[in-house]
């Protein structure tokens, strides 16, 4: 990101370790489109579920990380995620109240932010500075594929069309990948691919358990494997994505469903398994229900939820039913799907509520 001009807006992007946290930063900033600057933050603490409750504190980044919180102070900051909210309290408490705070995801308190995005599936409590959207911030899209499949390297190149990319995550606290279940995954999805007479790519990625690689491996031989690896000079994933003909998801990963669906190629949700509720995920929903539904311990639930305290509950079959009622893709049945989904952008929703809240 840019340095931008002293005359305009300072926009701030916050940004972590995490992946799909970073993408869902960097994604809002496109679609707002004014210059801005990156800052990349390491927090020295573990995250915990009370990070929203310590109030404004840098106490969390290391040393270097809170070096580059200095002014001047922005007009706007952007970031993701629960262990961002501290330091946006203290960014605004020091700009003196200038700055505006737009936060994504659904484990940031509604107190902090002059405008929260979260997904629309998730049960939550109406607010007028809540923005619900349909899919996670990505920053891809068909044009940028396009782009990339022109000017860089075709990782699929020999493969026979239709080429099937099959991206794999990988376990969750609400998903289990065994290796057995990751190699039954790849053998259905490998006899999928047959049947449409293509190849099959798998990528596996930084979640995907090793176990579950060596099954994936013994179970689709044939298949061209490019398994994820820190050591990797460049990561082919967006490459594969601009040159695949067909797509098949694991079903635990908004941020790679989103980026799939932004591709514009079929798209095939494989779910993953999810266990029983614990007894306190349980209590959780409830609190979530009551919060939305009413009744005489509502306001009590939606000060809870207000609070961060619980955070609105992925219901990934809902997200996934969404999805197939939007025409964007389908959940596997034994078949790949073979129609692409309709364009989707909902940029420009979102930059109109940005401009407002920075006043422009």
């Amino acid at each position: 990101m840019t340095e931008p001009p002293s005359a305009g807006p300072i926009v701030w992007l916050l940004t972590d370790d995490r992946p799909g946290n970073r993408t869902q930063v960097l994604g809002a900033a496109r679609a707002l489109g004014l210059p801005s600057i990156e800052k990349a933050l390491c927090f020295r603490t573990p995250e915990s579920r009370w990070f929203g409750r310590r109030g404004a504190s840098l106490d969390t980044l290391d040393d270097r990380s809170r070096e580059q919180i200095a002014p001047p102070f922005p007009d706007l900051v952007i970031a993701a995620g629960r262990r961002s909210v501290p330091v946006v309290s203290w960014i605004k408490q020091a700009s003196r109240g200038r700055a505006k705070a737009v936060l994504l995801g659904r484990k940031t308190p509604d107190g902090v932010a002059d405008l929260t995005v979260r997904l629309s599936y998730f049960r939550q409590v109406p607010d007028p500075k809540l923005l619900e959207i349909d899919l996670p911030l990505t920053q891809v899209d068909r044009e940028r594929l396009d782009e990339i499949a022109k000017n860089e390297p075709d990782p699929l190149a020999g493969l026979q069309r239709p080429r099937t990319a099959f991206l794999v995550g990988g376990p969750t606290g609400q998903h289990d990948l065994t290796a057995e279940f990751a190699g039954r995954m790849a053998q259905e999805t490998a006899a999928a691919a047959a049947e449409t007479g293509g190849g099959l790519a798998i990528v596996t990625s930084p979640r995907t358990p090793t176990d579950a690689v060596a099954a994936i491996r013994a179970a689709a031989g044939e298949a061209r494997l490019f398994e994820w690896s820190p050591d990797r000079s460049k990561n082919p994933y967006l490459a594969i994505l601009a040159n695949a003909d067909l797509l098949v998801v694991t079903g635990e990963s908004e941020s790679m469903l989103a980026e799939a669906i932004q591709a514009q190629r079929p798209l095939t949700i494989y779910p993953l398994h999810e266990p029983p509720m614990r007894p306190i995920s349980l209590a959780r929903a409830w609190i979530a229900r009551t919060a939305i539904r009413g009744g005489l311990f509502a306001p009590l639930c939606r000060k809870i939820m207000s609070d961060g305290l619980v955070t609105p509950r992925r219901e990934f079959a809902a997200f996934h039913r969404m999805i197939e009622e939007r025409g964007w893709g389908r959940v596997f049945d034994g078949r790949l799907n073979r129609k692409s989904p309709a364009p989707h952008d909902e940029r420009e929703r979102l930059a109109d509520r940005m401009r407002s809240v920075l006043g422009t």
